[in-house]
């Protein structure tokens, strides 16, 4: 397929070039051409209903003909459903819900209300936000400079704001090359140690991915992590934000994945599966007590133009009434342990596959030059992407994560399929997966 430059704002490279797809239907793609794709990705870990409900398309339907747009500081009826659908997924103590058009911007609401909140507490001098390398949390200037994605940082590093970070919770790269559990779970302690130095006392909020997606490929943490960066978050006085833009709404095999260590954060930012793709949306949710402390001196958390779009509204709900009645979350836990186990048996000697890791249905497979000394293969050999070439020439789709070994090289990809997957499906995104890695090997 050969398309004018004017059609991509980058042209895309011989290796990347983008296929024509004509239709979706479930967790399948179709081209121009014909040819059937399996969606391993969900996109970009968007599709976790599958595509072409037409329950979505008679809502959308009735929606617009009812109310298309209205000025973000209105309610409507579709806004209100959402509303009271959210508060019953959530934790116990209540949140306050914000809605955005996805991932970046809702990072960027969550990073204002910090400041507004550390404001509110009188502590105007908390104007930095803590992250971790090796992640990413949005395109906006604002997101990317919390991100610790190297590759997506480069050439704007510059512009960016000089924000600190913290090793991740990495164990099979462990930035202390340590080893557990005899390490002490170091990635959590290095939040204290920057919380006691002068950097420290400027934070206001921390804001990590409870599951690494796109930057290290399902990096999950060892289960003491997330409750000491909790306990560490709540000692110092900073909100603790958690970035479920790719582990929201069921992927992980819970509602979201901060629920598998039973964390009640401060600020929950997600989009993706909040609509399943069917809608560009996004949203954050803070706990109803910190807003509350900041009405007192502010009324005004500005709003985006699309904020609170009715259509997004009504089909954000949709998409949540589907997830419950198919009860695709304890689907995505069963089909998850398959998908997970079989990832294992199939790859696991692989002599280019270190290392296998996930949650539901959020797996990562990182492959390495050397088994024995995790050596990556070097970007310019363009391993990974053969190996996507190869899978889509099988008929599969991967997500394709790039930089978890030193920022720049080190690939992965990321197999999350939508969340209707069956058995059969899975099997054969495996074996696609293990052909594919076959033939380049």
């Amino acid at each position: 397929m050969s398309l004018p430059s004017s059609y991509f704002f980058f042209e895309p490279t011989p290796v990347t070039l983008p296929l024509f797809i004509e239709r979706a239907q479930g967790i399948y793609l179709y081209t121009k051409e014909g040819k059937e794709i399996i969606d391993a990705a969900s996109g970009a870990v968007v599709v976790n209903i599958g595509q072409g409900r037409e329950e979505i398309a008679t809502i959308a339907q009735e929606q617009i003909k009812k109310l298309d747009y209205i000025v973000p500081i209105w309610l409507s009826e579709a806004l209100e459903g959402l509303v009271k659908k959210l508060s019953e997924w959530f934790p116990t103590e209540p949140y306050r819900f914000y809605f955005t058009t996805g991932g970046a911007e809702s990072v960027e609401a969550a990073f204002r209300f910090a400041f507004l909140y550390q404001v509110a507490e009188n502590k105007p001098w908390k104007n930095k936000i803590l992250s971790r390398w090796t992640s990413y949390h949005g395109i906006t200037l604002g997101a990317l400079s919390a991100s610790g994605n190297r590759l997506r940082r480069e050439h704007l590093e510059h512009c960016l704001l000089d924000w600190p970070k913290i090793p991740p919770p990495y164990c099979y790269r462990c930035p202390w090359s340590k080893t557990y559990p005899s390490c002490g779970i170091a990635c959590a302690q290095a939040l204290e140690e920057l919380l006691h130095s002068q950097t420290g006392k400027g934070i206001a909020a921390f804001i990590a991915e409870p599951i690494i997606g796109a930057s290290g490929g399902a990096i999950v943490p060892v289960e003491e992590y997330w409750p000491a960066i909790a306990e560490i978050s709540k000692k110092y006085g900073l909100l603790l934000i958690i970035d479920e833009v790719m582990t929201g709404f069921g992927r992980t095999g819970k509602r979201f994945a901060f629920e598998h260590w039973k964390l009640q954060p401060d600020i929950i930012v997600s989009a993706k599966g909040l609509s399943g793709g069917y809608i560009p949306m996004g949203m954050l949710a803070v706990r109803e007590e910190l807003v509350q402390r900041c009405e007192k001196i502010a009324k005004n958390f500005m709003f985006f133009t699309y904020t609170s779009h009715p259509l997004s509204c009504a089909i954000a709900k949709k998409v949540i009434d589907i997830l419950e009645a198919e009860n695709l979350i304890d689907h995505s836990m069963k089909m998850g342990e398959l998908l997970g186990q079989s990832l294992k048996n199939e790859l696991a000697d692989h002599p280019v596959v270190g290392d296998i890791r996930g949650k539901g249905l959020f797996w990562g497979v990182e492959f390495v030059k050397s088994k024995i000394t995790k050596e990556p293969f070097p970007p310019e050999e363009g391993f990974l992407n053969r190996l996507l070439r190869k899978a889509l020439e099988l008929g599969v789709f991967f997500y394709p994560c790039q930089g978890m070994a030193d920022g720049f090289s080190g690939e992965a990809v990321l197999v999350c399929p939508p969340l209707i997957v069956k058995e059969e499906d899975i099997l054969k995104i495996v074996a696609v997966l293990k052909e594919s890695l076959n033939q380049l090997v």
